[in-house]
């Protein structure tokens, strides 16, 4: 695009914000409708990236409703104008390094995700960005006032538009049922994977707090003209601390891999400092379903006790004994009344973890039990099991 292309669209930029002003005291710029792609109306100007950043701050830091939609907006036109003025650093990048290293950039590529954070961060603006897994490029965006409040922020999906004539991305804010990062903390664990499907684009993306017991949320989405529509969303019952994408069948979404302490345990205490299962989980998606297709558990002393009291409390002693060193230990534990239930659910001293071979719990009130461990083979047994009185201070 020539000089005077941009500069036409730098004025129109600035006509078209002199509009909005006029129509608004509140200095509003509308954003497109909730879930809608972005089709931006004039070039990104990159000389418009610091303007826009700064009405971006200073709407944000007004704490008014109306002006955080518009600073969503004005922060989401300032990601673009940064995406067009880096796209060039992967072409210059790959020059330096070797084109085997790095692709040159394509119409429609996409810059690097360093780049624009750094464009960005130069006009005062922050952005957390995730690349999606798999066979097309597509980021999960967090642009966001560095030193504002936990609501400075947009959060958009953006990938490379082969039919910008000048190199702007789509953009689209997330759908209502897409699970956003924001969504879950800081901490937030998920993925982003594309996927070719039967007609287009698929979108997989799964968001869950580690170690919480909100759930781990999970969705599909296709590509259209527009942008993404969501054609799926469900919210596995599951503590998720780490999660991945692996292709699956063609034209199909992907199978999810998951580590996590799995389903809530009707007879423990699993808090996010208690000690957790370490299930290793495989689901694919079936149906309208996600369903789970493998899992196995890390063998520890945990997972031992866990094993010993569900075969115990819903089967036969002889049910108890692959996770006992002998009968006698079935005996103490029966003495205790762990075969009829209890009447909480197992609460772990302070301190206990998932690998120690003596660990304490609490069962009512002061009252617990003491459990040892020993090894057998590649997995743990309990070798003894007695009442213990627990005082928490």
């Amino acid at each position: 695009m020539s000089a005077r292309a941009w500069q036409r669209g730098a004025g129109a930029a600035a006509i078209l914000f002199a509009l909005a002003l006029a129509g608004c005291n509140s200095n509003r710029v509308d954003p497109p409708p909730d879930g809608e792609s972005i089709g931006l109306e004039v070039p990104p100007s990159v000389d418009s990236l610091a303007t826009w950043a700064a009405r971006a701050r200073t709407n944000w830091a007004s704490g008014d409703t109306m002006l955080a939609d518009a600073a969503g907006a004005l922060a989401r036109e300032a990601f673009a104008a940064a995406w067009v003025a880096t796209s060039g650093e992967r072409a210059d990048a790959a020059a330096a390094e070797g084109a085997e290293r790095l692709p040159l950039a394509t119409k429609g590529g996409a810059p690097l995700p360093a780049g624009v954070a750094a464009a960005l961060a130069r006009v005062g603006l922050s952005a957390d960005i995730l690349v999606a897994e798999g066979s097309g490029t597509l980021w999960q965006v967090i642009v966001s006032d560095p030193v504002g409040s936990a609501g400075s922020a947009t959060e958009f999906w953006a990938w490379p538009d082969a039919n910008s004539a000048d190199g702007a991305p789509g953009l689209q804010t997330l759908p209502p049922k897409a699970p956003a990062r924001t969504r879950y903390g800081p901490e937030a664990v998920g993925q982003l994977f594309t996927y070719a499907r039967a007609g287009g684009a698929g979108l997989a993306s799964a968001w869950s707090r580690p170690r919480g017991r909100g759930g781990l949320e999970i969705a599909l989405a296709e590509r259209g003209k527009t942008g993404y529509r969501v054609t799926s969303n469900r919210v596995l019952p599951i503590g998720v601390d780490s999660l991945q994408f692996t292709p699956a069948a063609a034209n199909a979404p992907p199978a999810l891999n998951v580590v996590g302490a799995g389903e809530r345990d009707p007879h423990f205490d699993d808090c996010p400092t208690c000690p957790h299962l370490e299930r290793h989980q495989r689901y694919v998606f079936r149906g309208d379903n996600w369903s789970l297709t493998e899992e196995s558990v890390k063998p520890t002393p945990y997972a031992a006790l866990v094993g010993f009291v569900h075969a115990l409390s819903v089967g036969t002693p002889d049910d108890a004994m692959p996770y006992a060193a002998n009968m006698d230990v079935v005996e103490q534990a029966r003495s205790l009344g762990i075969d009829q239930g209890f009447r909480g659910l197992l609460r772990p001293a302070p301190g206990t973890g998932p690998d120690d071979v003596t660990q304490r719990y609490r069962t009512v009130g002061s009252e617990g039990i003491e459990v040892t461990f020993e090894p057998r083979g590649d997995r743990f047994v309990i070798s003894d099991l007695r009442a213990s009185r627990i005082e928490i201070e």
